[in-house]
Parts: structure tokens; sequence; C-alpha cells
């Protein structure tokens, strides 16, 4: 479990700097060729990313479970579905399959879902 703990964190790492990146580039770089709605997708995506590597990032100082380690699951899964079918749409990437936006956002919903569930069933929440 400990090699998806630190690839989970990795990859959360990751996420954050490329919301960085993205938000500068948004601002430097699109700011005057992108349109309204796309702009709106690439915000939405932004702020998708973001809450997530944050909320990836928290679970380390929980103590890990195989609950847990589905949530992250799931947050990684939405965030490849939601967040590159929203970018790869506005900048016209390969792999471009619209219909894997929703299954982005349900697997959001179902690792939410599944952290509301963990809370109750974790005996030590702090690592030791």
């Amino acid at each position: 479990m400990q090699f998806w703990l630190k690839l989970s964190s990795s990859l959360a790492a990751l996420y954050g700097g490329a919301v960085v990146a993205l938000a500068a580039a948004l601002m430097h770089l699109w700011h005057s060729s992108l349109t309204e709605l796309a702009t709106g997708r690439v915000l939405a995506a932004l702020a998708m990313l973001a809450l997530h590597a944050l909320g990836l990032l928290l679970l380390n100082i929980w103590q890990p479970t195989k609950l847990l380690l589905a949530v992250r699951l799931c947050w990684h899964l939405g965030v490849w579905l939601f967040c590159w079918t929203l970018l790869s749409g506005v900048f016209a990437l390969p792999l471009h399959i619209s219909a894997l936006a929703p299954l982005g956002g349900q697997s959001f919903i179902l690792g939410w879902l599944l952290l509301a569930i963990a809370s109750w069933c974790q005996t030590s929440w702090h690592r030791e």
C-alpha cells in the first residue's frame, strides 16, 4: 500500500503544479483568445483539479485504509476523466471524449461519499 500512497501524493503534487501553470497560461497567454464558454470550462477544470489535489494531500494525515485508498482512486479517476475531458475539448487535444466528463464528476462524488463512510468506520484517524 505504501507505493500507492507515494504515487497518489506525487500525482497530487503534480496536479497542484499544473493548476498554477495553467492558471498563469490562462491569464497571460489565452486571456484574449478563448471564448467566455471556453474560459469557464478551463476555470471549472482548474477548480476541480485544485480542490482534489489538496484533498488527496490531506488524506495523508490519516491512517491509511482500503476505504481511503478507494477515495484516492475515485478522485484520481475523476481528475483524469473530468479535467482532461474539459481541457482537451477546449484545446483540441487527443483523446477528447465528451461523454467521459460526467463519469469523472460521478467519480468525484463517489469519492466524497466514501470519505463520509470512512469517517464513521475509522477507529484511529491520525498516523502514529
